[in-house]
């Protein structure tokens, strides 16, 4: 078995870690023979399974989100996107993607350098994602 499987506080199942739900996710592809993906639950540090795709209304954080719509838009606005509590995280979190390479901010607005960087960021969120990078530089650019 791939890790001890537990309901998680969103009530769906979680595993301990990626791994984990990525050795769950592979024999439930050979069972349901369909696309079978895992992200970080957005309300803690579980990881889930999904066949349904992903629903951007799920991410709870500033920084998933704001990665999330750099992503699909091409041009992100803070001030429309966020109240003003959450538009200083968004800020913070900008600075932050700068910093590690996902992004680079110029007069006209954020320019994405690092596409998977920020798929990343959407599935185990930016501090995740941050602390992955000063470990092993490289591993953000490995997952889509």
């Amino acid at each position: 078995m791939p890790g001890r499987r537990y309901n998680c506080r969103c009530g769906k199942k979680r595993y301990r870690d990626e791994a984990s739900a990525l050795a769950a996710a592979a024999g439930d592809r050979e069972a349901h023979g369909g696309v079978v993906t895992v992200y970080r639950c957005p309300g803690g540090l579980a990881w889930h399974l999904t066949t349904r795709g992903f629903v951007p209304e799920a991410l709870r954080t500033v920084g998933r989100r704001l990665a999330h719509e750099l992503l699909t838009r091409e041009d992100v606005d803070l001030d429309a996107l966020f109240d003003e509590r959450r538009r200083r995280r968004a800020q913070r979190c900008v600075a932050e993607m700068a910093a590690i390479g996902l992004v680079r901010v110029e007069e006209s607005g954020l320019v994405v350098l690092d596409r998977e960087g920020l798929a990343r960021v959407v599935q185990i969120g930016l501090d995740a994602c941050r602390q992955e990078r000063a470990v092993t530089p490289a591993r953000c650019d490995e997952y889509g």
